[in-house]
């Protein structure tokens, strides 16, 4: 039975993933995967982006929604001030080819709850209008809620190895992989007793061996062009057979409009 302290062990595990290498060189990179994904190619995900802090650290992931706008979570941004957070836009190389923004205002969720990590999701503004090409494209907000599906993507540079094996591993080229969303009662079925799975959420499924992982936090899942999904919290070591847990974009809409417009 998964406990709430074990997820809550796993939100601390996302928020301490920093690069293997500090200045983000490319020959101090793995060339390796998601756990299990695969190597994305130039423009194939342009609303992706990589959360850094000073001097070059990747920790998190995140989704360009609008020209000033990026989606992240809420446990990759909690206890920080603006001036401690890059946004590294337009390339799927983590060293290399892409474009630095400042930021200029973070807004967590006001009822997110790191000891049960309801309500997970931020929005970070930045100071400078993010300028669109093949490479960099803002994702839209769904407009029905996904309750369940399969051949969705998620995205990100986090660690490539399952997290018992010792160092982290961290790919330079965005790693991707196809997923399914299984249903709220599926979800809850595999786990029970846990208070977590808020109707807020949706779980991410994918075979053994394969699935989201530290530094992969506040990345999207996208299904249909839409970016339905925030990673919050994954399994422990990662990419077991049990399902990763995403905060539901649609469950924030109204809010996610009231911070934007």
């Amino acid at each position: 039975m998964i406990r709430a302290t074990l997820y809550t062990l796993c939100t601390l595990l996302l928020i301490g993933l920093v690069a293997a290498n500090p200045t983000l060189q490319a020959s101090g990179l793995k060339d390796g995967r998601i756990v299990g994904g695969y190597d994305a190619v130039p423009g194939q995900f342009p609303y992706q982006v990589s959360l850094r802090r000073p001097p070059n650290f990747h920790f998190c992931g995140g989704s360009i929604i609008g020209p000033r706008w990026i989606l992240s979570a809420a446990h990759c941004t909690i206890s920080m001030a603006p001036a401690n957070l890059n946004v590294y836009v337009g390339s799927v190389k983590l060293a290399s080819g892409g474009v630095y923004h400042r930021t200029m205002r973070i807004v967590n969720h006001p009822l997110y709850d790191p000891g049960t990590i309801e309500n997970d999701i931020s929005l970070i503004q930045t100071v400078q209008p993010i300028v669109f090409n093949e490479d960099t494209q803002p994702i839209a907000l769904p407009t029905t809620n996904l309750l369940s599906g399969t051949g969705a993507l998620i995205s990100g540079w986090g660690r490539s190895n399952t997290m018992d094996s010792g160092t982290a591993e961290v790919p330079d080229n965005l790693q991707y992989l196809t997923v399914d969303i299984p249903t709220m009662e599926e979800c809850r079925a595999e786990r029970p007793g846990s208070n977590n799975i808020f109707d807020s959420v949706m779980c991410v499924s994918s075979p053994s061996g394969q699935g989201a992982c530290s530094g992969d936090s506040g990345g999207p899942l996208a299904y249909d062009g839409l970016v339905h999904g925030i990673a919050s919290f994954v399994r422990v070591p990662c990419a077991t057979d049990v399902s990763d847990v995403y905060e539901r974009v649609y469950s924030h809409r109204a809010w996610i409009t009231s911070v934007t417009m």
